[in-house]
């Protein structure tokens, strides 16, 4: 995503949001620090110049940092502190409503420490825990460029582009299991990227009856699904389930080329195939739609081979039945937003 999309997206996100942090809202909180305040070991640096306190965690950081990344941090720097404002080692605290795991994370991101948090190039994968936690925080905190990043690790994986969800050595950067999605699905909507929901749907629906239990995050709390949600995923399981039904079966339907060189044989083959219809639903049900796995072919499993003789399907029905497998997927993907009673994203749709 370009910063220019995302600012887009902001303005109009930004007119309808009442939660939105502004400077007028803020006022510094009346003192109250907790009586078992520890030191976060990761981040409480001698040389802070602010504490940050989540629940009894406190977090001693630099403050030039927070307001270079946050008009919200910088307009209540900015604000004079009342006579009995709250100091801890001889920095002004601020006491926060979010839980320290959060805070963690959004910290590793701003700030360079062991566990340092990056978007973009990197060794390791994030986890949804940290995309989750930085997309919350950097919304609630106007911190932009950082939403943007987020929110971008968090659109790869639930990608809105069919060829880059079907290349075979497809590569993402956060990693995600199927109960996952249902923070996808609250992210899509607090942020409003609807390109999102189809496949967080989709993965959701992949989860069993964990959907009705919700998603714990970072080991602590449960993130619900609506009602309606709930719905959506209920109802477009089996709907999505006779799709994919009928796409494996016209994939491996036995009919040759027009242009095939030796049509008894590769019919011959084509027709064998056929018996191994419950190998490929298999397939389709266990892994096609793995979180982060491609939409996996079917046709270079066995090369176009009847595996009994030995025998290759021509050159021209291979080539058929790649292109095939490539529009019965394409029908597919199309349909996802209808399966599960959604509105379909602008660009969805691949022709």
């Amino acid at each position: 995503m370009n910063m220019e999309e995302f600012k887009s997206r902001k303005r109009r996100r930004a007119a309808s949001d009442p939660n939105r942090h502004t400077c007028q809202r803020f006022a510094w909180p009346e003192p109250a620090l907790p009586s078992n305040l520890v030191h976060d070991p990761e981040f409480w640096f001698e040389d802070g110049s602010v504490v940050l306190v989540a629940l009894n965690v406190g977090f001693r950081v630099y403050r030039r940092i927070l307001q270079e990344h946050s008009p919200f941090f910088k307009d209540m720097f900015r604000m004079p502190q009342p006579a009995n404002a709250l100091k801890v080692e001889g920095c002004p605290v601020v006491v926060l409503a979010d839980t320290p795991h959060q805070l963690r994370h959004m910290l590793r991101v701003l700030f360079p420490t062991g566990g340092n948090l990056r978007f973009g190039k990197q060794e390791a994968t994030l986890t949804m825990d940290a995309v989750a936690a930085v997309i919350r925080l950097a919304h609630k905190y106007q911190m932009d460029q950082l939403l943007a990043q987020a929110l971008s690790a968090l659109m790869e994986f639930y990608t809105d582009d069919f060829y880059e969800f079907v290349k075979q050595d497809r590569k993402v950067t956060m990693t995600a299991m199927p109960i996952d999605a249902i923070t996808a699905i609250s992210l899509a909507r607090l942020t409003s990227t609807p390109s999102i929901l189809p496949l967080a749907y989709l993965h959701a629906s992949c989860a069993g009856s964990q959907v009705l239990h919700g998603c714990v995050r970072d080991g602590a709390w449960a993130e619900p699904l609506a009602y309606a949600d709930l719905v959506r995923i209920i109802d477009g399981r089996p709907a999505l389930t006779h799709a994919m039904d009928k796409m494996v079966c016209r994939i491996f339907k036995p009919e040759t080329s027009d242009a095939c060189s030796d049509s008894r044989r590769c019919l011959r083959i084509m027709t064998a195939r056929t018996a191994d219809l419950p190998e490929y639903l298999d397939m389709a049900y266990g892994t096609m739609f793995a979180p982060g796995v491609t939409l996996g072919s079917f046709t270079h499993v066995h090369g176009g081979i009847e595996l009994t003789t030995g025998m290759r399907l021509c050159e021209r029905c291979r080539a058929m039945l790649k292109e095939r497998e490539l529009e019965e997927k394409k029908e597919l993907w199309n349909d996802i937003p209808n399966i599960f009673n959604l509105e379909e994203p602008e660009g969805w749709q691949v022709e």
